[in-house]
């Protein structure tokens, strides 16, 4: 009679069983610290959705540390009684930059539609709700974006105003990538600032920028601005930015396509217009920047590339601003780590427009 021989063991069964002892020996205090990190990061989540500083959650239970910029620029196109040549878009960071100030350089008369927080869902609803009212030919663009490029989210400030709508189908506002900034240290600080405000005085909307009809920020109100900061708020901000940056170093990732339909759409929207959009990378602080560069700044690498391969599909001038080398920028030129002031806007205005490639003539 023949022996029976054992039968091999499934290799996925044995790598399951060697799993299984692993996490057996794993120390109880190791289940404890990861359960309390567990429990933080909910506590925090719960905590940034319920105040929603940024108004992305809809809540609505307490005022914003944001004001609404979008239905305020919203309305601001709506006033407009000509159509402006060039459109600004973006995010806080670009909300600096003065039309008047490009009309000087280029002769042409713009708008700032930048806002806060601002993701490529806002460019896409504000440049189509622009082109609804006035004609988009051959207008010229300026769109600041960070090294991320886009993302897919689309703030419930937005998705709520009922002008942007017809351009968001089937959009509910906060997801993922919103709860990602819910879970950060700007989201929380901010949300302890509302709570802190509501402790102390009356639960009001704290008081934001002034704009002046197109798009800009009125200089008396700039101090208004949350990109707005004194140098020893700058610092420390630049200082903890840096921190995090060696707490958990950055690392290079794949563009996601469904991140970029907003962004890509928007190209398209404007190359059919007869437009060649001007896209700049966001000017960083000098300090985060070489913190960045220790670490192979593998966001940036991976930026470049996706831009390079959508030279086959799309018209755009890109005009590398991170270094404020490149441009004749002073590191005492920010507001906080992330932000340029006015001065240092101006600068960088005059380099985009001498690099535009006529684009914004």
């Amino acid at each position: 009679m023949r022996a029976t021989r054992p039968r091999p063991e499934d290799p996925d069964s044995e790598a399951e069983k060697a799993n299984a002892a692993r996490l057996a020996r794993t120390p109880a205090f190791v289940w404890a610290t990861l359960l309390s990190c567990f429990a933080v990061l909910v506590g925090v989540l719960v905590l940034n959705t319920v105040v929603d500083p940024f108004a992305r959650a809809g809540t609505d239970l307490l005022p914003p540390a944001v004001e609404n910029d979008r239905a305020i620029k919203l309305t601001l196109i709506d006033h407009l009684e000509e159509p402006p040549g060039i459109l600004i878009l973006g995010s806080s960071r670009a909300r600096q930059a003065e039309p008047a100030y490009l009309q000087r350089l280029t002769g042409r008369s713009g708008f700032n539609a930048a806002v806060t927080g601002g993701g490529a869902s806002d460019a896409w609803v504000m440049t189509n709700y622009l082109a609804r009212r006035l004609p988009l030919r051959n207008r010229g663009f300026i769109w600041f974006v960070d090294v991320g490029i886009a993302t897919h989210g689309v703030s419930p400030q937005l998705s709520a105003d009922p002008r942007a709508e017809p351009y968001l189908p089937g959009e509910d506002g906060f997801g993922l990538d919103d709860v990602g900034a819910y879970l950060g240290t700007e989201a929380t600080g901010a949300s302890l600032r509302v709570l802190e405000g509501c402790a102390l005085r009356r639960c009001e909307p704290e008081e934001g920028p002034v704009y002046l009809p197109d798009g800009s920020i009125k200089a008396s109100s700039l101090l208004n601005a949350p990109e707005s900061a004194r140098s020893a708020l700058r610092e420390g901000s630049v200082d903890q930015l840096v921190q995090r940056i060696r707490a958990k170093p950055p690392r290079g990732g794949r563009i996601v396509p469904r991140r970029l339909v907003y962004f890509e759409q928007t190209l398209a929207l404007m190359n059919r217009s007869g437009s060649t959009p001007v896209i700049v990378l966001n000017p960083v602080h000098p300090t985060v920047l070489a913190e960045l560069r220790k670490h192979g700044h593998p966001e940036r690498k991976t930026a470049l590339e996706y831009l390079r391969g959508l030279r086959t599909r799309y018209e755009f001038v890109f005009v590398d601003a991170e270094d404020i080398q490149t441009w004749g920028g002073s590191p005492n030129g920010f507001a906080n780590a992330t932000h340029v002031n006015r001065r240092n806007m101006r600068r960088l205005l005059e380099h985009i427009v001498a690099h535009s490639q006529s684009a914004l003539d």
